[in-house]
């Protein structure tokens, strides 16, 4: 999915694709493992199983379109329990778990993810599954958990997005400048013609101006005069 630099574009990405490629997938599964039968039944196998996790898929995106939780969590769960080690389970898992956020199921969303997290064949899902679980701990108010989660993960295709949790994380904490720091890596990273570009501007324009600590009239008095040649003979001419 190289191109798109937040989760919401890789899934929109995926959907749109899935949409329109939906049904050549299915059949050209199927088709592909028929014709290689014989002594590759366990390619056609493959793809029969490949083909029906597609299938079962496709009622999550019917589910999600009609904006129905109870429809995506009972489309969605049949694909994790038969199907939770492919894209499908996972791209489910995360259907789930954002109808579970929606109605308030937070400890619910959260294990959900950590599903995804666990057996999904794709790194950019697992990250995707990361971030969420960030936002949900940053939800309760648990910024060092949402840190924990995103740790290893400040740079590559998803380092904006990243950043900006890991900003406003620090920022519960209270820790500022660390939080300067973060939006700035997140606008470095960030396209700037993105809506993430100007958010992190917003986030980093809001804080308060960082400090340089000036030098207080106490330590400019006491400090040692420079030593100058002619002191330097004088102070040799008293020893």
């Amino acid at each position: 999915m190289e191109g798109y630099t937040t989760e919401t574009e890789q899934l929109q990405a995926l959907k749109k694709w899935w949409d329109q490629n939906a049904k050549w997938v299915i059949g050209g599964l199927l088709s592909a493992a028929i014709v290689v039968g014989g002594w590759k039944f366990w390619g056609y196998w493959q793809g029969k199983r490949a083909a029906e996790a597609a299938s079962l898929y496709a009622a999550v995106i019917q589910a999600e379109g009609q904006g129905s939780n109870a429809a995506i969590d009972a489309a969605a769960k049949k694909v994790l329990h038969a199907y939770p080690n492919t894209a499908y389970g996972a791209l489910s898992g995360l259907a789930l778990a954002k109808s579970q956020f929606a109605q308030q199921h937070l400890s619910d969303a959260i294990d959900t993810l950590q599903g995804v997290i666990k057996h999904s064949p794709d790194a950019g899902l697992t990250i995707i599954a990361r971030i969420r679980i960030a936002r949900i701990q940053l939800q309760r108010d648990n910024a060092k958990e949402a840190l924990d989660i995103l740790k290893g993960y400040e740079k590559g295709a998803f380092a904006p997005t990243v950043q900006s949790l890991r900003g406003d994380a620090f920022l519960q904490l209270g820790e500022t400048e660390a939080a300067r720091n973060a939006f700035e890596q997140g606008l470095k990273a960030s396209e700037p013609s993105s809506g993430l570009h100007r958010l992190l501007s917003l986030r980093l324009a809001s804080l308060p101006e960082k400090v340089t600590p000036a030098v207080s009239p106490a330590s400019a008095t006491t400090a040692p005069k420079p030593t100058t040649p002619a002191s330097a003979a004088k102070a040799g001419g008293q020893s």
